[in-house]
């Protein structure tokens, strides 16, 4: 007939079971060839030179300032886009040093300084505005309510900032432009290229192999487009690799957001009103390997009109009577040839939204005097509705197991203060992506004298329906926990109105192995009701747990210390 009978969970051999990973023994003994180490004969090496302040244009090359550099093969430009190549990889990058351009600067600034981003986007029109999510009457309850919260949120930009710079080979040898990269999108990347350069997409191949860079619209998108034109032009096999201060300054943003939240209790402490309001600077995000949009098509004059971006709300299934959730993207002055160009960093938006509902619902808790854990369970046992993948039942299951596990005392925020330099705290975050539900809970230590925060442990209920493969879930669930942490307490683009200022591991840190929590704790959970399915089917499980841990460890810290950190990072300042 053409159809495969779907097996029933009981019947299945392999799913369920965790069999040694192949590649770990090659990447331990080094035997492992990543994208990175790709050599072809004839191969030279590129790198390019990206204008000194945003919006820049190029006025004049001298290349008589490169060309005793030994192994210099050339200078190539097109529009604003400038590359300089080499026999070897070294002298690539002294004469990108080394090159003489002179650029004119733009006569208005192409964006605020990072410290002025979020008064600019809540001054900011709006470029899109979308159509409010409404329940009740929510005006009409804030005015009746017998309590009522205000509070507002900032997330920053931040980027992908991948410990490997982005990097792509490019060989068009035998009338065929091989490309060898470790982009995310291999058949997105080969169809982007074959339009970009006007190629026959038969004559376009994408080796995808292992490197650094995975999640998200990364540059390592442009680097292949680079490597890919350099490789035409010369006829000839080429390496480009992206510089650390270009993969840091330059690389795609997740959106900054602004939030203002309202939210009213009644006379017994329920939540009758909820009010959401998010702007995100996500006018000009960008797609996968499209061929209009890549930073070397906009650096070589190619203009399109810029995407509608986005903006996104919370995704949990309380039952509040009365709610408005609006959202609103807003734009930067410059939207083409900025380093401040966005695209999706690991769960687009979540964490952002997350972190501003999930600490406002905590913030709503405590002006209702009740236990965080307890206020949520109230919320999402208010209605007895679900949808077809029964997430208000799994909600309920993945809190219910991550309470459980962390062995949760009920009480209100914040804990009793304690005498001495530290402090602990415990704060929980729920949030669903799709079909797959996580309830997350930080344990903080927070040093009152330095201002450091340590996440002592972390506890995770996670359901993805049907697991495959549960030590794989338990260590891409760590490693989530892990990505989003540093997003947590360090991470953050800071500029001024030319440049990216953060641009290495100083002025931009990240997580350190210090930093790893004692103890991290995974709870598996299938909180299916239907008895006669024992196992849902199988959701992912790379990006949902993101949403969660901003606004776990930021109500871990209000718990331990009475101190409400409403913008990421909480660095030690």
């Amino acid at each position: 007939t053409g159809l495969a009978k779907i097996k029933d969970v009981q019947q299945l051999k392999i799913v369920g079971q965790s069999p040694q990973r192949y590649d770990i023994p090659a990447k331990v003994d080094g035997s492992l060839k990543w994208a990175v180490d790709v050599t072809l004969p004839g191969m030279v090496h590129a790198r390019n030179v990206k204008p000194p302040v945003a919006g820049a244009t190029l006025v004049s090359i001298d290349e008589s300032s490169v060309r005793g550099i030994p192994g210099f093969v050339k200078v190539v430009s097109k529009g604003n886009y400038v590359a300089v190549v080499c026999e070897r990889e070294e002298h690539a990058i002294q004469a990108a040093r080394q090159l003489k351009v002179n650029w004119k600067k733009p006569t208005t600034a192409p964006f605020p300084t990072s410290e002025n981003l979020h008064a600019f986007m809540r001054r900011a029109t709006p470029t899109l505005s979308l159509e409010p999510v409404v329940v009740g009457n929510t005006a009409a309850a804030l005015a009746g309510a017998a309590k009522v919260v205000e509070a507002d949120y900032d997330v920053p930009f931040q980027g992908h900032t991948s410990i490997g710079p982005a990097h792509a080979t490019a060989d068009p040898s035998n009338d065929q432009l091989t490309i060898y990269s470790n982009d995310m999108k291999s058949y997105g990347m080969r169809n982007g290229v074959a339009e970009f350069l006007k190629m026959p997409r038969d004559r376009v191949r994408v080796i995808w192999m292992e490197g650094p860079q995975g999640y998200g619209r990364t540059a390592a998108d442009d680097a292949g487009f680079e490597a890919a034109f350099l490789a035409k032009e010369l006829g000839r096999p080429v390496r480009v690799q992206w510089m650390r201060n270009e993969e840091t300054a330059w690389d795609t943003k997740g959106p900054a957001y602004t939030f203002t939240m309202r939210g009213g209790l009644d006379a017994q402490g329920n939540l009758v009103a909820f009010d959401y309001d998010a702007r995100a600077a996500d006018h000009h995000h960008l797609g996968y390997n499209e061929h209009d949009t890549v930073l070397i098509a906009q650096l070589t004059g190619v203009r399109r009109q810029p995407n509608r971006g986005g903006a996104s709300t919370p995704n949990e299934m309380y039952a509040i009577p009365n709610r408005r959730m609006a959202a609103h993207v807003v734009s930067m002055p410059l939207v083409w040839e900025t380093p401040l160009r966005t695209g999706n960093l690991r769960d687009p938006n979540g964490p952002q939204t997350t972190f501003a509902s999930e600490s406002f619902i905590d913030e709503l808790a405590a002006a209702a005097n009740a236990d965080p854990v307890e206020f949520r369970m109230k919320l999402l046992t208010a209605s007895a509705a679900d949808d077809s993948g029964f997430k208000r039942a799994r909600s309920i299951a993945v809190v219910k197991a991550a309470a459980e596990k962390f062995g949760w005392d009920s009480r209100p925020s914040p804990r009793p203060r304690a005498t001495g330099d530290i402090l602990t705290g415990r704060g929980i975050a729920y949030a669903y992506r799709n079909q797959t539900v996580v309830a997350q809970i930080a344990e903080v230590e927070v040093n009152r004298r330095t201002g450091k925060v340590w996440v002592k442990r972390f506890v995770c209920g996670h359901d993805c329906g049907l697991v495959v493969n549960p030590e794989a879930l338990r260590r891409t669930v760590e490693g989530g926990m892990l990505h989003a942490l540093s997003r947590a307490l360090y991470e953050e683009v800071q500029f001024d109105t030319e440049k990216v200022t953060s641009v290495d591991w100083v002025t931009h840190p990240t997580l350190r192995h210090t930093d790893t929590p004692a103890a991290i704790d995974i709870v598996m959970v299938n909180g299916d009701p239907n008895p006669n399915r024992p196992d849902l089917p199988h959701y992912g499980a790379g990006e949902t747990v993101c949403k969660t841990t901003l606004a776990a460890v930021g109500n871990a810290i209000y718990d331990a210390t009475g101190v409400r950190l409403r913008r990421v990072p909480f660095r030690d300042a």
